[in-house]
């Protein structure tokens, strides 16, 4: 291989880099401006605020981690910046929290609070404003005044990096939660005034029409290890359900990007809040298996627009294989690329090299038991994500947290299994059957 083409893999490799996009770059694709698929929920978390009576809502945004939900966040930002009325704080909540660990309305309440604290220093909003209180501060005040035992939760105090131990010290943030019961409706309150207080400033600086948006990314990456993954699903379904009241939050605008399985756990939360959007994969099959045309090449224009895919794959068809077998899950068509280019011995790669490619990609996600075949291959059959027992929730959410199930909007919301896996989890079932 020539020194150009090594540097054309390169650069190509280099430009399939997973990050949240800006929606002015280059490389961001406009899926939802494609009429055949599911309506822009950007428009319609956009819509929920402009279009709000109150000054104050909760949306919910969930989907598959990896299918692009930071990156539309900050097209919703955008968006909102052009109106001058709005002042948008995205927050990346994975700073401020541990998010394999259960979480409780405590602790969440005070890393929210925290979060907008500090955006609010930025110049955008209220700078260096010296009457702008850090709630961290503030918090600490609030656990003296109320009497926590801090000899339960706390080294010293003060000087305790509450910030720091909320994300990084599990032994502390359960303390913290247990010492907190009994205190909740105070700190709620106290988390509310602090807020107010600051919109307060907002507007005597920016204008009193100025709308505040916060936009609270990452919580939908929260998933527990074998050893406390019930317990974190279920803190997650108490925090959304249980405590929906709280999550409003006054003279607000807030989104709350959230788990796909929480709908499925807590069957009616979406009704506890001001709206709820979901951000399915690109649908590059129709539930009958035959590829979706208007998908797919929205895909190709995707790739299209990293790199020259025809120098890569010599043809479209080799091209819309790997799209195809990604199943529109727009991570693993990165990974994906990105094993073909650095697998490759010439130009353009052959359809060993695409093979050797999904195999890799597809040892990721095994080995797969027997059970979980006949439940996933019922999900292949039917097309939807039911339970088999109640005690299945646990199951059915590693399913959604792993991408073994994949989610599409042909009107109606549908599932499928990961295309990479579908045989084999055939297979497995058929022989379990037998």
């Amino acid at each position: 291989m020539t020194p150009d083409e090594q540097q054309f893999l390169k650069e190509f490799y280099q430009a399939l880099a997973d990050r949240p996009l800006d929606p002015e770059e280059h490389w961001y694709q406009p899926f939802y401006k494609l009429a055949a698929q599911h309506p822009d929920p950007v428009e319609d978390l956009l819509k929920g605020i402009e279009w709000a009576e109150t000054l104050e809502t909760a949306q919910l945004f969930s989907g598959f981690r990896g299918t692009g939900k930071s990156t539309e966040l900050r097209r919703l930002q955008q968006r909102l910046a052009q109106n001058g009325q709005y002042k948008v704080l995205r927050c990346d909540m994975q700073e401020y929290l541990n998010l394999s660990t259960p979480i409780d309305i405590s602790d969440f309440l005070i890393a929210i609070a925290g979060a907008f604290s500090e955006k609010l220093a930025e110049d955008d909003f209220l700078g260096d404003d010296p009457s702008h209180e850090n709630y961290w501060d503030r918090i600490s005040n609030f656990l003296t005044k109320t009497k926590i035992n801090f000899e339960s939760v706390f080294l010293q105090i003060p000087g305790v990096d509450i910030k720091a131990n909320l994300k990084q010290d599990p032994s502390f943030k359960s303390k913290l939660q247990q010492e907190m019961k009994g205190h909740l409706g105070a700190l709620a309150n106290d988390v509310r005034l602090y807020l107010e207080s600051c919109i307060k400033k907002l507007r005597n600086k920016h204008g009193d029409d100025t709308q505040v948006v916060l936009l609270l990314d990452s919580i939908e990456q929260i998933r527990g290890t074998s050893v406390n993954e019930d317990d974190v699903y279920a803190s997650v379904e108490t925090v959304f359900q249980g405590h929906a009241d709280k999550l409003r939050l006054p003279y607000i605008h807030v989104v709350y990007t959230v788990p796909p399985w929480l709908k499925i756990r807590s069957p009616g939360v979406a009704a506890l809040y001001s709206n709820s959007e979901h951000l399915p994969c690109i649908k590059v099959r129709q539930p009958d298996g035959a590829p979706d045309q208007t998908g797919v090449a929205a895909l190709v224009e995707l790739v299209g627009k990293r790199g020259d895919w025809q120098k890569l794959f010599g043809s479209k068809e080799n091209l819309e294989r790997v799209i195809l077998a990604s199943g529109g899950y727009l991570r693993d068509l990165l990974r994906l690329l990105q094993r073909c280019l650095r697998q490759a011995s010439s130009l353009p790669i052959d359809k060993t090299t695409i093979e050797m490619a999904e195999h890799h990609i597809r040892n990721s996600y095994l080995p797969i038991s027997r059970d979980d075949a006949v439940w996933l291959n019922r999900v292949a059959t039917t097309h939807r994500a039911e339970l088999m027992a109640g005690s299945d929730l646990g199951h059915l959410s590693r399913f959604f947290d792993t991408h073994l199930i994949l989610c599409y909007r042909n009107g109606k919301e549908w599932f499928d299994v990961h295309p990479l896996i579908a045989e084999h989890v055939r297979e497995l079932a058929q022989f379990e059957a037998e």
